[in-house]
Order: structure tokens, then C-alpha cells, then sequence
């Protein structure tokens, strides 16, 4: 499979539109930037660019940006380029410099989304970074949910090479004389993403199994199947028994309710409590709701 055949089978970009690519100067950034403009006439769009500095790695940072900006101008494509001072909004907020940069970032792509008049923002994640954020994930205690993965699309969000490897990115790269530029920081084991790309996977691979990424793309692929499954059950019985009665934020009619399995049940509780842009809720405390939801009754109780 072809990345327009991925494209064009997952729904990812429609005729017409106009999409903003999320640029680094990396290798899988430039193979997606080089990708898309390269097929934009046989996928009916228009591509532009834009990359952002987040000031932590001083002048090399700085000159990936400009790297970006050369290369677009060379190839005729629009591009914007910002900056913000990741670590000092780490420490104003409370955050990892990993949240802050991720956090300033998106903001970041969603202005210049809007400047250049884009209607999808494309990503490079990969099937490597995949197999990272599911391990991550599962470390954490992430459930089913965190085996999902990355998924192909999110909002306006689109990530067209995600089952693709780094190597055969690169290849493509290679293929068409097109330069990145490599992020030593990639190869340090400082974050904890890091240590789970540089020291859990290549032992995974070397002493497992060498074809890990795509196991783990297939189980990805395997639980998010099982995942909608759940959610559209759940979001049936939440239509049967939702009903209005201020100044509650939701409300359910508790007859028969007794009578769902308890998987269904905290699955309700999962759905309405994101609809409503609550906290996720922690396993027992999910359980403790199931459980007066199943007792019946008339009563209410605050979320977390």
C-alpha cells in the first residue's frame, strides 16, 4: 500500500482542501512536506507548510526552522514559521518541558492553520512512534483505550505516513534527493519517550521479536476495532436513557440499567464524562459509579 492508497482508504484528506503540514525538518516531517506537495494534483489539494522552534536546543533549533522556510521557497511552498520559549512555559505552568513543547506547539499549528486558510493539519507520526506511544501507554496503565495507538485522524488532525516505518520513510527521502536534518536530541535518553525508543524497543527488537512495530500496528488496529465497537453499544444505551433535568449536567434513567453488563456501564460513564470535557476518572473510581448506577434509584453524584 501506497501512502495515497492509506490516504485515500482511511478518508484522511478530501479533494479540494487545503492542508498545513506540521514540519520539523526531521526526516518523516520533510517525507510528508515532499509527499504531499509531489501527489497534491492526483489528490485534488493544495499543501503549505509551517514549523516551529520551541527554543530548546539554542541556534539548531533556530536554523531547522530556516532550513524548512529554504526549502519551501525553493519548491514554491508557502510556508510560516514561529517560536516560544517551551521551558520557561513549563516552569510558569506546572508542565513537563514534553507537555509544554506538545502544548505550544498545537497552539502554534492551529494559528497558522487558520492564517493560511487550512482545513487539515498533517502530521508525520509513524508506525515506529505508534509502537512507542503504546508501550508508553501501557506502562501507565493506559487500558485498551492507550492500545489504540495514534490514530489515522483526530478533528482536524490527519497523520497520513502513521503506518509507515522511519526506515522507509527515509528510503523514500533517499529515493528523491531530498535533505533533513536529524535532532541529536532523538538520540538522548534524557525524556521518557526516549528511553522507550532508544532503550526498551531495540531490546524488544533484539531479543523478541525484530518485526515488533508491526505487531503492534496490528494489535493497534485489533483493540481500535474492538474500542468503537464498545463505544457505539455505549452511546445507544446513553440515547435510551438520557433525559433532561437541570441543574444536572447529565441524567439517566436508572430502570433496567442493572441489567448491562458492567463493562457497558463504565463505558457509558467514559463517553458521557468526555462529552461533558470532564477529567478521565481513575479504575475504581469508575467502578464506584458503576456500581450506583446499577443500585438503582433516584440520586446524583459529583464527577470525580
Amino acid at each position: 500500500m501506497t501512502i495515497i492508497d492509506f490516504i485515500k482508504e482511511n478518508k484522511l484528506i478530501s479533494p479540494g482542501q487545503r492542508v498545513l503540514c506540521a514540519v520539523s525538518g526531521g526526516a518523516d516531517s520533510m517525507c510528508l512536506l515532499h509527499y504531499l506537495s509531489e501527489n497534491a494534483h492526483r489528490l485534488g489539494i493544495s499543501v503549505c507548510a509551517a514549523s516551529f522552534d520551541h527554543m530548546l536546543r539554542g541556534e539548531e533549533s533556530a536554523s531547522d526552522c530556516r532550513f524548512v522556510a529554504d526549502w519551501c521557497s525553493k519548491h514554491g511552498i508557502e510556508c510560516l514559521t514561529g517560536s516560544g520559549d517551551v521551558r520557561r512555559r513549563a516552569e510558569l505552568e506546572g508542565m513537563s518541558e514534553e507537555e509544554a513543547a506538545r502544548a505550544s506547539r498545537y497552539e502554534f499549528l492551529e494559528n497558522a492553520a487558520e492564517k493560511l486558510g487550512c482545513s487539515v493539519i498533517a502530521t508525520a507520526h509513524n508506525a515506529n512512534d505508534n509502537a512507542e506511544t503504546m508501550l508508553f501507554n501501557l506502562t501507565r496503565g493506559g487500558g485498551l483505550k492507550g492500545l489504540c495507538g495514534i490514530p489515522p485522524k483526530r478533528g482536524n488532525i490527519v497523520r497520513p505516513v502513521i503506518d509507515f516505518s522511519r526506515e522507509e520513510l527515509r528510503n523514500i527521502l533517499r529515493e528523491n534527493g531530498v535533505p533533513w536534518r536529524d535532532d541529536f536530541t532523538n538520540d538522548e535518553s534524557d525524556y521518557r519517550r526516549n528511553k522507550v525508543r532508544n532503550i526498551l524497543i531495540p531490546w524488544i527488537k533484539e531479543n523478541l521479536n525484530p518485526g515488533f512495530e508491526n505487531v503492534m500496528l496490528g494489535l493497534a488496529k485489533q483493540v481500535g476495532a474492538e474500542v468503537e465497537a464498545r463505544e457505539r453499544t455505549a452511546r445507544r444505551e446513553i440515547a435510551k436513557i438520557a433525559l433532561r433535568l437541570p441543574p444536572a449536567l447529565a441524567a439517566w434513567r436508572t430502570d433496567g440499567l442493572g441489567e448491562l453488563p458492567e463493562l457497558t456501564l463504565a463505558e457509558m460513564l467514559r463517553l458521557q464524562g468526555a462529552e461533558l470535557s470532564l477529567p478521565a476518572l481513575s479504575r475504581a473510581r469508575t467502578n464506584e459509579l458503576v456500581g450506583l448506577v446499577r443500585r438503582g434509584g433516584c440520586w446524583r453524584f459529583q464527577w470525580a
